[in-house]
């Protein structure tokens, strides 16, 4: 038996989560922590957050999401990976079982 490669989960979950989180953070450092209008910073009574902070917020919000949607898409390659080697085994016991190779002649 022949080692399972990881490569599709590290690939599936380095864009839902590596590329987000890193995305997040180089905005977070690189956004200004001021508004530019002169607006007050801040969540409500008429304040908008910096943009820097807006980052944040909305990395936040889409932690779960993301979170999830990497657990299926985990699922999903564990599934098809399952089903395709079970149908390349079917077919490997196939082929044996009609391979006239394997007919003893003398019987």
């Amino acid at each position: 038996m022949e080692p399972r490669s990881v490569r599709p989960y590290i690939v599936a979950l380095g864009l839902l989560w590596i590329v987000p989180a890193v995305l997040v953070l180089v905005l977070h450092l690189t956004l200004p922590d001021y508004n530019a209008s002169g607006q007050c910073t801040g969540l409500g009574f008429g304040c908008a957050p910096a943009p820097s902070d807006a980052v944040l917020f909305l990395g936040y919000l889409a932690a779960l999401p993301l979170f999830l949607l990497g657990m299926v898409a985990c699922l999903v390659i564990a599934v098809v990976r399952g089903r395709r080697d079970r149908r390349a085994a079917g077919r490997d016991e196939g082929r044996t079982a009609h391979d006239p190779a394997d007919v003893d002649p003398q019987v």
